[in-house]
């Protein structure tokens, strides 16, 4: 199977022939003959947001 940049497999799965995972997608159940494999999650944005202040 072919694999985007940085597929996580997380054990035990099987990945079959002609599978493509797409990149960064983390793979939890087996893939079967010539599926496509994916993840997204929708880009958040927080306006005004602030990193906490670390303490010393």
């Amino acid at each position: 199977g072919g694999g985007g940049a940085d597929p996580e497999l997380v054990s035990p799965v099987t990945v079959r022939n002609g599978a493509t995972i797409a990149a960064g997608t983390p793979v939890t159940r087996n893939v079967a003959d010539n599926e496509l494999v994916l993840s997204r999650v929708p880009q958040v944005h927080k306006q005004g947001w602030q990193r906490p202040v670390k303490k010393k």
